[in-house]
């Protein structure tokens, strides 16, 4: 968008892009309101030419009256005519009543087309502009994402885009209708009588200045008050995504003084634009009245046989008809709607430019990353090998998040990122889907520079596993193949139940078929984990990304998804994020990372052994954990849990189960409090981990 383009500008340029393919259908509308306008200026007319026919014995002089009144003239007798008379008084009543019909009837039906081609106009417009945006948001990058709110975008999407369909169902028409009735009232009242008609205009100025005052205003107040909507939107789109955050800290009231602060706020605001709209139709209801009353007046005096002067302007005596003066103040009575339109219409345009400048700014953003289409000679399915060279990377300029990041990640590997909050761990990952593209260095997959990708193909050939996994608005099934669309029903069953949920599903109402609500809200967050790794079963993508999948969930819950997990994983080239090291005994290397810098890597035993940072954030979690180490760094306790130990001896069965330091299950009502020896808890966390590595 031209930064030099004012609102009139932009908005005018975004609808006549945006209406390819619809404008001879709006030039069809042009031709209809013509039509429409004709037929109200024409509307006067049969009491004109009764009035003139009865009052000053004139007949009806229009494009050829000579040869459509005499058809009329049948109608009542030629007695009593005076000699410049030809036709019959009844004869033009006659003629008077059927034009008049024949106008309303004829406004009637160019009405309908005008109307229903307006909405569907409107209404296609909004839609192809609807798709148009929530396209192009959807690829739009994280980084333009990161710097928007939800509301506002939402609100773009929604009231922005209702306010253009608002404009061109009603606005253009009216506003179209309304300067061509101005024009032919304009044209009209001249060829009967220039010299009232310039008397009659006086008030014409004032009335535009009262028009063109007011707009600047209402446009103003009109701005601000869509910013206010936005905020507003943003707000509650905030606290009811958050609801239970509130619910858990009593914040009800607090977000309740909150809203109501942005609410009063947008309450001034359109209340503002409102009482400028209030302030001003009642100023050209005044107007009007007052040039009624003068019009009447000297209309009057005139037609009874007196002249009129005022400057240099002469109203000859009897100039003025009183059918002429008849149709003069119906004209001026029909002024006052096309002016009250175009009053209205200032709102309605304020509101339309401000929404085509909103939706425009989100249209003009870039596109995510261009996808390099370059890449024929690559293969779509890939081993999975990743490689870090080099890389630096930062949200804000000047501030890098990572710098010097080398890693190799050969295929079927799989490798933990474990570092303190801000560390870097989920930036790395991001760069390997291309997220984001680095700022120097490289990111590899199979030895190719991912940029040099095409980004379907480079995330086709990923499954992601987050820590709150999302699920969609559909059924269990649509959600399970949303990776892969055209799989069987057989193979979304096996995925299933290779993630351990199959059984859950069954038991639902529907089964494979029941509804999924509020982004998985129905499913606890262990279900909802297991359904999002059943569906990375199913994409079967040779790389597999898990960022905390486990972080939210309770023991019960984490044991059941790293069960899932380790199915999962089999094969596959596998980056894992965890706070809790507990989750990473399966994992061949562990990478280390502080201040967005690798620090550490190696495998669990030998971190652990080494005495640096992994070892200490280890030793930090134990101290807390109902395992703990003993003085002597050789035995380990498992604590007795504040209601007889269930809870607490649960939570060390579960980590020791990942360490390799427990064989078999074991059983829930099991004594707690066992003593463990801590160097042999080493030494089978060692034989575990290189079990694994032999059996992947």
């Amino acid at each position: 968008m031209p930064r030099d383009e004012g609102p009139r500008e932009v908005l005018t340029r975004f609808l006549y892009v945006n209406l390819r393919g619809r404008r001879s259908l709006v030039v069809v509308a042009v031709s209809l309101t013509l039509g429409l306008v004709i037929c109200d200026l024409g509307l006067p007319f049969p009491l004109k030419f009764i009035l003139d026919k009865y009052v000053n014995n004139q007949d009806p002089s229009f494009p050829l009256s000579d040869h459509v009144l005499p058809l009329f003239n049948h109608f009542g007798s030629s007695a009593g005519l005076t000699s410049g008379e030809k036709y019959t008084v009844v004869g033009v009543i006659v003629y008077s009543t059927a034009l008049l019909l024949a106008l309303g009837l004829v406004e009637a039906v160019l009405s309908y087309a005008q109307l229903f081609l307006a909405a569907f106009i409107g209404q296609t417009l909004a839609a192809s502009l609807r798709v148009r945006l929530f396209d192009h948001l959807q690829r739009l990058s994280l980084e333009w994402h990161s710097r928007q709110r939800t509301g506002d975008l939402v609100q773009r999407l929604t009231s922005n885009i209702a306010d253009i369909e608002k404009l061109v169902t009603d606005g253009l028409v009216d506003l179209l209708a309304g300067v061509l009735t101005l024009i032919g009232m304009l044209i009209v009242m001249l060829l009967l009588n220039w010299q009232f008609t310039i008397l009659t205009m006086v008030i014409i100025p004032a009335m535009f200045a009262s028009v063109f005052g007011y707009t600047r205003s209402i446009k103003v107040a009109t701005k601000l008050a869509a910013k206010d909507t936005a905020d507003v939107a943003d707000i509650a789109t905030e606290d009811i995504g958050a609801i239970t955050e509130i619910k858990a800290f009593t914040l009800e009231d607090r977000e309740s003084r909150h809203f109501r602060r942005f609410s009063r706020r947008l309450f001034q605001s359109k209340f503002g634009a409102g009482t400028l709209q209030a302030e001003f139709t009642p100023l050209v209801m005044v107007l009007m009245a007052i040039s009624n009353a003068a019009i009447l007046c000297i209309g009057a005096y005139v037609m009874v046989g007196n002249t009129f002067s005022v400057g240099f302007l002469t109203i000859p005596a009897n100039s003025v008809s009183a059918g002429t003066l008849t149709l003069f103040i119906a004209y001026l009575k029909q002024l006052y709607q096309p002016m009250r339109d175009l009053s209205k219409l200032t709102n309605i345009a304020s509101s339309a430019g401000s929404a085509a400048e909103r939706i425009q700014a989100a249209l003009d953003a870039e596109p995510e990353l261009d996808e390099h289409r370059q890449a024929r000679g690559h293969p779509t399915r890939t081993r999975g090998g990743i490689v870090f060279r080099d890389v630096v990377f930062g949200y804000r300029e000047g501030e890098s998040v990572l710098h010097g990041i080398d890693l190799d990640i050969t295929p079927g590997k799989r490798v933990a990122l474990v570092g303190l909050s801000g560390s870097g761990k989920t930036t790395m990952v991001k760069l390997i889907p291309r997220f984001y593209d680095v700022w120097e260095g490289t990111v590899e997959l199979d030895g190719t520079d991912v940029r040099r990708y095409p980004l379907a193909v480079l995330r086709g050939n990923m499954s992601l596993v987050l820590q709150d996994s999302i699920l969609f608005e559909g059924t269990i099934r649509d959600n399970l193949a949303l990776g892969r669309p055209n799989a069987t029903d057989a193979e979304v069953v096996e995925a299933a139940k290779r993630a351990k949920i199959h059984d859950r599903i069954m038991a639902m109402h529907g089964a494979y078929g029941a509804e999924v609500r509020g982004q998985g809200k129905n499913f606890s967050g262990g279900e909802r984990q297991r359904l999002a790794i059943a569906r990375a079963m199913l994409r079967d993508a040779p790389v597999l990304i898990l960022d905390e999948p486990t972080a939210s969930l309770d023991v019960e819950a984490e044991a059941e998804v790293m069960r899932a997990i380790d199915t999962l994983i089999e094969g596959r080239t596998v980056v894992m994020i965890s706070h809790r090291l507990s989750t990473l005994g399966h994992a061949d290397e562990i990478i280390v990372l502080e201040d967005g810098g690798i620090v550490e890597q190696g495998t669990f035993s030998g971190l652990e052994s080494s005495g640096g940072v992994f070892a200490r954030m280890l030793a930090e979690q134990y101290q807390y954990s109902p395992v703990r180490v003993g003085a002597d760094a050789d035995v380990v306790t498992v604590a007795d849990g504040p209601a007889g130990g269930d809870s607490g001896f649960a939570a060390a069965r579960s980590m020791s189960r990942w360490f390799g330091t427990l064989e078999g299950e074991g059983e829930p009502n099991v004594a707690p409090g066992p003593m463990v020896d801590f160097r042999q808890a080493r030494r089978s966390a060692r034989e575990s981990s290189a079990r694994m590595r032999r059996g992947s």
